[in-house]
């Protein structure tokens, strides 16, 4: 590796490995790679189930002497002595992200394009699939000026709206490709956060509610009325949780993206500064359950507060009229429920959003002086303890929490279910 390096990689990300794939994508065996860069590619607090590296390139090919630049991101699992690779593998996060790359989004990519009429870029494109290595090589959006808005300021309405009309075709994609190919979705999308086969992030979402119980205690008006019910909601958790991700009669059912938020999505922009395209990244977790509980998520952890707290409803029904009109174009056969099926469907899965507020959305904006990782949210020794204490101790989630507990309490959310 270069000296200049400034990021550990991985041993095997060797300048040979780099050509070998390079070789491959550009379907040029001439290719060489000069000189290898490498460095991290995301900030503390903005990716907690994977490593994501830059990788800098310089190469030449037999018809081209003169040096070329071109960059890529890889996207890699924890070590295997990391606690968090242990909890992430139960899920089998990494083998669908691969098969969603390799297998899932071309397909929804060619619906998009051809039935949808939509030629704007919907994912990275995959420069390689290592299943031996557990990685993923992507094009690097930045370069087309793609980039991530800020998780602290959060999304206003005209981000949000564009990423609501996004997801409604990535949904409808998602259905119509299950129906075009029965099984394609049969294994392994079955994961997410909740499910009925593992509980590894139990631990973890304990640990936080208890952190925002102790928390409460620096609040008197909010421990009186609250703290009984998130001292409760610790012990119910994962039950309530699964109960919300359980399937209905009638529900409408697709590919759900599963950790839809700020950091997972990335925009371009028009010369007047407004959003002119959204794309999704991070795949991890997609599984097949409502789109319901993605509104929910995305709601919770991703746009400003007064839509958060006044305008849902508005935001699921703009979404819904998308979401019809993408499946009559992708000509859906299955049931498509009306707007007051939908209103219902998305209510009932609205314990998502009691997790997604108060469990993760504090540790996506978490900024202070305190080294987030997986293994602090388990540990339960001093440093993990002062971790998940700081992330209530924000300013920012200190005024937050007396608008989410009302909000959430109100539709009897952290009452006994």
């Amino acid at each position: 590796m270069p000296e200049n390096t400034t990021h550990k990689a991985p041993a095997w990300l060797t300048e040979d490995y780099v050509e070998k794939k390079l070789r491959v994508y550009f379907k040029n065996d001439s290719l060489s790679v000069e000189k290898l860069e490498v460095k991290p590619a995301t900030a503390n607090g903005e990716n907690y189930a994977s490593v994501m590296t830059r990788i800098n390139v310089e190469y030449t090919t037999k018809d081209k002497k003169d040096k070329q630049d071109a960059t890529f991101l890889l996207k890699t699992t924890f070590a295997d002595k990391d606690p968090a690779a242990h909890l992430l593998f139960n899920y089998g996060i990494y083998t669908r992200e691969m098969d969603m790359y390799e297998q899932i989004l071309p397909h929804l990519a060619l619906i998009v394009r051809k039935d949808l009429q939509d030629t704007r870029k919907m994912f990275a494109a995959t420069v390689n699939v290592d299943r031996e290595r557990d990685s993923i090589i992507f094009e690097d959006l930045s370069l087309e000026q793609y980039k991530v808005a800020c998780r602290l300021k959060k999304l206003d309405l005209e981000h949000t709206h564009l990423v609501l009309d996004k997801l409604a075709k990535f949904h409808a994609a998602g259905a119509a490709l299950a129906e075009q190919q029965p099984e394609i979705f049969k294994k392994n999308y079955d994961r997410g956060f909740f499910n009925k086969h593992v509980r590894g992030y139990e631990p973890i979402m304990k640990n936080i509610l208890i952190a925002l119980s102790r928390t409460l205690e620096l609040h008197p008006d909010l421990k009186e009325r609250y703290q009984a019910k998130i001292d409760r909601l610790v012990d119910n958790i994962m039950d309530y949780g699964e109960r919300s991700t359980s399937s209905n009669p009638g529900d409408f059912l697709t590919l759900a993206h599963g950790d839809i938020w700020t950091t997972n999505v990335m925009f371009q922009y028009d010369d007047e500064g407004h959003p002119a395209n959204a794309i999704f990244i991070d795949f991890q977790f997609s599984v097949w359950n409502s789109p319901a509980i993605d509104l929910h998520y995305f709601f919770s952890t991703s746009i400003h507060e007064n839509l958060r707290l006044h305008n849902q409803t508005e935001l699921v029904q703009f979404y819904y009229y998308r979401l019809v009109e993408a499946l009559k174009k992708v000509n859906y056969l299955g049931n498509v429920p009306s707007l007051f099926e939908f209103q219902q469907q998305f209510r009932a899965r609205a314990f998502y959003a009691v997790f997604s507020s108060l469990i993760f959305e504090p540790t996506m904006v978490y900024h202070g002086k305190e080294e987030p990782s997986i293994e602090q949210f388990m540990s339960h020794d001093e440093k993990g303890i002062r971790l998940r204490d700081a992330v209530y101790q924000i300013e920012e989630t200190q005024k937050k929490l007396h608008l989410t507990l009302p909000f959430l309490d109100q539709f009897g959310l952290l009452d006994e279910m």
